[in-house]
């Protein structure tokens, strides 16, 4: 019996002495990046009324109403890069081998259409006369306020309805 209770004892002792320990006393520190970075409201909705100009201009990807700013560029040092896209009416589907996306959509809506096949691309063909579809795909409506997770290797495409469009904070990250 008392060794049991011995035993008990070290063991209490011990476990709150690793509940006191720094949860975060083993993270390294050093080098510490110096890109303490803030996108506020003001400066994303300048960034979107320059985006909507450029739209307005014809300057979308590919002839398409696609058009974006690279806020974060890349860097050796981080696997993520980040965009601020402005989108309007048919936009191609797409894939990536190693890139998982985030969205965080700041204003307006649209269907998210994820996974399944691209059909209608025509080989030879340039990449702006394409107007390939996804079939097979789970929709998912998105709006302001909404966060979407786009896995690497998986057919998406976002769409919005006729003179609509949808403006989105785009986090790329890279395996």
């Amino acid at each position: 019996m008392r060794t049991t209770i011995i035993m008990f004892l070290l063991t209490s002792i011990t476990s709150a002495t690793a509940l006191a320990q720094d949860p975060f006393g083993a993270v390294t520190n050093e080098p510490r990046p110096s890109e303490y970075l803030l996108w506020d409201a003001e400066t994303v909705a300048v960034i979107k009324a320059e985006l909507e100009q450029g739209l307005e201009n014809g300057e979308g990807i590919w002839g398409t109403g696609f058009i974006y700013e690279r806020v974060l560029q890349d860097a050796e040092h981080r696997p993520h890069n980040m965009s601020i896209v402005h989108r309007s009416g048919y936009t191609q589907p797409e894939i990536h081998e190693t890139k998982w996306d985030m969205y965080v959509i700041l204003d307006g809506s649209g269907t998210a259409r994820m996974g399944g096949e691209r059909i209608g691309w025509i080989d030879g063909l340039p990449q702006d006369e394409q107007h390939p579809e996804l079939t097979g795909f789970q929709e998912f409506q998105v709006t302001k306020g909404d966060i979407l997770h786009v896995p690497a290797r998986v057919w998406h495409q976002l769409v919005t309805e006729p003179g609509t469009s949808i403006t989105y904070a785009l986090i790329n990250i890279f395996e």
